[in-house]
């Protein structure tokens, strides 16, 4: 519910939709998001700082919108996630 509710609230404020949302158990991503416009995430963001879920999560969904890590997509997780290259970088370390 804590990450589907945070999902809910950015896909509102980024203007997006999505078709499906899934919690699963991953152990090698934290989250991903499809061609088909869906979205998975591990349930151990519910363990992360507050923003630091919100970056993966903005992250996913700004794949939306850009399926790369192109220049335009970073520009994208920019305007919502400001300080993401330090969350990016503390994320390494989880």
């Amino acid at each position: 519910e804590i990450i589907t509710n945070r999902v809910q609230y950015w896909t509102q404020i980024m203007g997006l939709s999505y078709n499906r949302l899934s919690i699963r158990h991953t152990t090698t991503r934290w989250g991903s998001c499809s061609s088909k416009r869906n979205l998975n995430f591990s349930y151990k963001l519910m363990f992360l700082e507050p923003e630091l879920m919100d970056y993966i999560i903005i992250h996913e969904l700004a794949h939306l919108v850009e399926m790369n890590h192109s220049k335009r997509f970073w520009n994208i997780v920019e305007t919502y996630c400001e300080d993401y290259l330090e969350l990016r970088f503390k994320l390494q370390n989880c």
